[in-house]
């Protein structure tokens, strides 16, 4: 089973894909599929509105049905976080722009309970960032992640990740900046974003969320091509997110201003990575990208064409995972990030190994560099296989 028959499934391609054939692994085996890939709310509710749910194996059916009911719970759970934040951060004047998953699944699905999200990602100016912080500290928001270096968080991470654990779990992710800090090459000033904002689509009757913002769809699909081929690489880009896009492209298909969408990728140097996106998206479900947006990124070429080539694939050890991401640092950043891995600070070992005695530190830390060692040894060998693999004509 794979992405390409989900791809069928949930757009409502039923007629292409041969069900007779499946048999009870197959279907289990898809279910599996759409849940790591983050659309089994979609598949079961592609079956249901048309009318097939008893076509489905009873165990399969039922796995997709929680899979569904689950992300609608956890999603209703965290809209009330936001209708919360949202009430403290207007009365604060602090503007908040509704990113990724929170605000496709208010505006672009038809169900709240269609789009899994494992936080809640708000953008606000960075003049604003400390307040915004402090109003979720007073509503239980902490920080829960130790640094793994003193000051590697200011340096690498583009926000602020809260978690607050009552009365259900709710992972918070308070931006200033988007795809990445300074140290990374394909940052980008944040203002050009702050110009392309407007009132979160929602209908008029839903009046909790009246306050909030999100990016216009122009700067939308910009933002979640970057995300997906450049922050995380395609290789780690799950179905969902190329689904994103084919939905913001065929809702909001009349407000898109692509020109100025290839013309700012352009700017940012990010014109590889949404082509790579876009081509992606049109591959699992023909995205409507007009032909002359087609030859016009056909055409284009930027210094991270090379970054977004490599992070297509997955690599094979831990360290050649490090390694591509370095390679997105500057020579500080890789010089930080390698004193991390290699040397973290005692609260991050306690939080990573779930120590209990800080006595324990003097058994992990041996203990991580070995793991280490050992993954160089396989690293070694993957890169002399590699290397001495014939060159096909």
């Amino acid at each position: 089973m794979d992405n390409q028959t989900l791809s069928q499934i949930i757009t409502n391609r039923l007629t292409a894909v041969n069900f007779d054939s499946f048999s009870d692994e197959d279907w289990n085996h898809l279910a599996s599929r759409a849940h790591s890939e983050g659309v089994a709310p979609l598949v079961y509710w592609t079956f249901s509105k048309a009318g097939r749910l008893s076509s489905i194996p009873q165990e399969t059916r039922n796995f997709l049905r929680v899979a569904y009911a689950s992300v609608y719970m956890q999603n209703q759970a965290m809209f009330k976080e936001l209708e919360t934040l949202a009430h403290l951060f207007h009365e604060a004047d602090i503007p908040v722009v509704v990113l990724k998953g929170a605000c496709f699944a208010l505006t672009i699905y038809p169900d709240i309970g269609l789009r899994p999200m494992g936080d809640l990602d708000l953008l606000v100016p960075a003049s604003k960032l400390d307040e915004a912080v402090q109003i979720a500290e007073t509503l239980g928001y902490a920080e829960t992640l130790p640094e793994a270096s003193p000051g590697l968080k200011e340096l690498l991470s583009h926000h602020i990740c809260l978690q607050k654990n009552s009365p259900q779990m709710v992972v918070l992710e308070i931006h200033d900046r988007l795809i990445g800090e300074d140290a990374f090459s394909y940052a980008v000033p944040v203002d050009w974003f702050w110009e392309q904002i407007e009132p979160l689509d929602v209908p008029p009757t839903t009046t909790r969320f009246q306050t909030l913002l999100m990016l216009t769809p122009t700067a939308q699909i910009l933002y979640a091509a970057s995300h997906a081929m450049l922050q995380h690489g395609g290789d780690q880009a799950p179905l969902r997110w190329f689904c994103d896009l084919d939905r913001l492209i065929r809702q909001y298909h009349e407000r898109i201003d692509w020109t100025l969408l290839l013309s700012q990728a352009k700017i940012f140097e990010w014109g590889s990575a949404l082509e790579a996106a876009l081509a992606q998206a049109g591959a699992y479900f023909d995205t409507p990208i007009p032909p002359h947006v087609r030859a016009a990124m056909a055409g284009q070429s930027d210094r991270h064409r090379d970054l977004v080539a490599l992070k297509q694939s997955r690599p094979a050890t831990h360290i050649l995972l490090e390694l591509q991401r370095l390679s997105s640092l500057n020579w500080y950043g890789r010089f930080r990030l390698v004193l991390a891995l290699a040397f973290p600070t005692p609260a991050y070992m306690r939080w990573r190994y779930q120590l209990k005695s800080s006595w324990l530190l003097l058994i992990y830390y041996p203990f991580r560099w070995w793991g280490i060692l050992v993954d160089a040894q396989k690293t070694l060998k993957v890169s002399l296989k590699t290397f001495r693999a014939p060159i096909k004509p």
